[in-house]
């Protein structure tokens, strides 16, 4: 009885001050460029931190064509680098140099927050990509699937952070061919 006491005395001053906000984060027919940075981790013995840049462009509301391409500036982790010193030998894993995927990104939920006096618009997406891993050997084939959202900043301007699962196929001598990694990426970009 307490709680439902608890919550009606809490949602009484929000009611009061409820009002109606127009959808302004509109998609449809625009482009949308951002760059930001971006994190593999395959637990491969390297550690990949990269720059990220992407453009999507809406045909509709719910949906539009994405394209990504990161730089990844890959480098031993401590623990393939202690590998490294004891016995002479490196990863048999590919070292990740760049990232290029192509896909469709589609909004599944479009929401409206306030933190203080500010209201935020955004979308809640999830995305599908294919494109390639390019390592120090080859380019590879890959696939990402992810869910993020895309929040408005203010009239042009939106930021994103999108939480992603990438796997890849490599040509490796001793383990299994296919990784599997997290990828997330935060970007600010501007709407054209």
């Amino acid at each position: 009885m307490r709680a439902l006491a608890l919550a009606l005395f809490v949602s009484l001053p929000a009611l009061a001050q409820t009002r109606v906000e127009p959808r302004l984060l509109i998609k449809e027919h625009h482009f949308f460029a951002s760059g930001g940075l971006t994190w593999l981790a395959r637990g491969d013995y390297y550690d990949s931190p990269g720059l990220i840049a992407q453009l999507s462009y809406y045909p509709i509301e719910q949906g539009g064509l994405d394209v990504q391409i990161a730089g990844l500036f890959s480098f031993l982790s401590t623990s393939g680098e202690e590998v490294f010193r004891v016995s002479g030998l490196v990863p048999d894993a590919h070292m990740p140099q760049g990232l290029l995927l192509v896909g469709w990104r589609h909004t599944l939920a479009y929401g409206k927050a306030a933190i203080g006096s500010q209201i935020f618009h955004f979308d809640l997406q999830g995305a599908g990509h294919i494109g390639t891993l390019i390592t120090d050997r080859a380019w590879t084939p890959a696939l990402s699937l992810s869910g993020g959202l895309l929040v408005r900043m203010s009239d042009r301007f939106f930021g994103q952070l999108d939480l992603g699962l990438l796997t890849n196929y490599e040509n490796r001598q001793q383990s299994f061919p296919v990784n599997f990694g997290f990828l997330p990426l935060l970007s600010i970009g501007i709407e054209l």
